[in-house]
């Protein structure tokens, strides 16, 4: 995963799921996990998106207001 937040989510559910024995309940954190990788991807792709698009100075701000990008 490229982000750090996901990265450090996806080691807390990690570990939870190590200590699960219920199948139901690890199942779901596989999937919860599976669902983070694909929610990092896409913000990733978004985030490049961005990048490439020529946006205007008050737009960019804006987006950075509202944490969609850094910087």
């Amino acid at each position: 995963m490229g982000e750090p937040l996901a990265e450090k989510i996806d080691e807390m559910l990690a570990s939870v799921q190590e200590q699960v024995d219920d199948p139901d309940l690890s199942f779901k954190l596989r999937t919860a996990r599976q669902l983070l990788v694909v929610y990092d991807e896409r913000l990733r792709k978004h985030r490049e998106a961005l990048d490439e698009t020529d946006l205007e100075e008050e737009t960019l701000e804006n987006l950075r207001q509202l944490g969609y990008i850094d910087g």
